[in-house]
C-alpha cells in the first residue's frame, strides 16, 4: 500500500515537473511578447482603424467619423503623393542596382588573396560609411555639396564650371540624394556578398577553369547561382531600406525643391504630421505597406529568374 502511493506521489511530481519545463519558455518569452504586442501590434491596429477615420489633430474629438475608403481614395487621387511614388520606386531601383553591382565587385576583389593584401588597409574604410547614423551621415554630406562654401563646389569651380545648386535644383538634388544612398549602403551588400563567395567550393571553380572555361563565365555559371540565396537576401533588404529612406531627405531636402524629391516615407509624415491628417496618412502608410511588400516580391522573382541556370 505504501509503495502504490509512493509510486502516485512520485508519479504527480514528474507529471508537475513536466508540465513546468514545457511551460517555463513560454514564460521566458512572455515579457518580450508583451513588449512587441504594446510596442508594435496594437499601434499597427489603431492605425488601421485610424485609416478608416476622419481624423483631423486640429479638430475636436468629437469631429472624428467613420469615412470608409475615402482617405485611401484621397490618397491614390493626390497628385504629390503619386509622384513621391514614381521617385521612390526609381531611387530604390537605382540604387539597389547599384549596390548590388558595386558591392559585388569590391567583394570579388576584396576576396582575392592578391588585389586583397595591396588594399587590405582601406577595407576599414570600404566600411566606414555603414558605421554612421544615415542623420550624421546626411549632415556631413550636407555641409560638403553646400552651394556657398561647400568644398565639392570649389573644386567645380577650380575646374572652370559655375557653381552648383546641389539642393536647390531637381536634378542635382536627386543625384546627391541617390549617391548618399549608394555611398552609405553598399558595404553592407559587399560584406554580405564576401561572406557568400566564401561558401563556393573551389574545387567546381577549378574544374570549370580546367575544362576550359574562363573567369568571366565561371562566375556567371557557377558563382552566381550559388549565391542567389544571398543576393535575394541583400536585394530584399536593400529594397526595403531604400523604400523607407526618409533621414537623407529631411536633413537635405526636406522633399524640395518642390514636391520633387518626395517619397512616400516623407510624404506621409507631412499628410499626418505637418498637415494634421491622420487619416490619411495612415491610409498613405498601408498602401506603402503593400507596395513594399509587392516590389519586394517582383524583385525576388526577377532575381529568381535571372540565376536559376539549372
Amino acid at each position: 500500500m505504501d509503495s502504490l502511493i509512493t509510486e502516485n506521489l512520485n508519479h504527480t511530481r514528474k507529471k508537475k515537473w513536466l508540465t513546468a519545463h514545457a511551460i517555463a519558455p513560454y514564460l521566458f518569452i512572455l515579457p518580450a511578447v508583451i513588449l512587441i504586442m504594446l510596442l508594435s501590434i496594437f499601434p499597427i491596429i489603431y492605425s488601421f482603424i485610424i485609416s478608416f477615420l476622419h481624423y483631423k489633430l486640429t479638430l475636436p474629438a468629437k469631429a472624428i467619423h467613420f469615412v470608409g475608403l475615402d482617405n485611401y481614395k484621397y490618397m491614390l487621387t493626390n497628385r504629390p503623393f503619386l509622384t513621391s511614388i514614381q521617385w521612390t520606386l526609381t531611387f530604390t531601383f537605382l540604387t539597389v542596382c547599384f549596390n548590388v553591382v558595386i558591392g559585388m565587385i569590391l567583394a570579388l576583389m576584396l576576396n582575392n588573396a592578391l588585389i586583397s593584401k595591396r588594399i587590405g588597409l582601406f577595407k576599414s574604410l570600404l566600411i566606414l560609411p555603414m558605421m554612421l547614423s544615415p542623420v550624421v551621415a546626411a549632415t556631413i554630406w550636407q555641409i560638403l555639396f553646400g552651394a556657398v562654401y561647400g568644398p565639392i563646389n570649389y573644386f567645380v569651380k577650380l575646374l572652370g564650371f559655375g557653381s552648383i545648386s546641389w539642393t536647390g535644383s531637381e536634378q542635382p538634388a536627386k543625384f546627391v540624394l541617390t549617391f548618399i544612398d549608394i555611398w552609405g549602403a553598399t558595404p553592407f551588400c559587399m560584406l554580405i556578398f564576401m561572406a557568400a563567395l566564401k561558401v563556393v567550393p573551389m574545387e567546381l571553380k577549378e574544374a570549370a577553369l580546367i575544362d576550359g572555361a574562363n573567369r568571366f563565365s565561371t562566375f556567371f555559371r557557377i558563382t552566381l547561382p550559388l549565391i542567389r540565396n544571398f543576393i535575394a537576401l541583400v536585394v530584399s533588404i536593400r529594397i526595403m531600406d531604400a523604400l523607407r529612406v526618409f533621414d537623407s531627405i529631411m536633413v537635405l531636402t526636406k522633399g524640395g525643391p518642390g514636391n520633387s524629391t518626395e517619397t512616400m516615407g516623407t510624404m506621409i509624415y507631412k499628410t499626418a504630421f505637418r498637415y494634421s491628417d491622420v487619416g490619411a496618412g495612415s491610409a498613405g502608410a498601408f498602401i506603402f505597406f503593400l507596395l513594399i511588400i509587392l516590389v519586394t516580391l517582383i524583385f525576388l522573382k526577377l532575381i529568381h529568374n535571372k540565376t536559376n541556370f539549372n
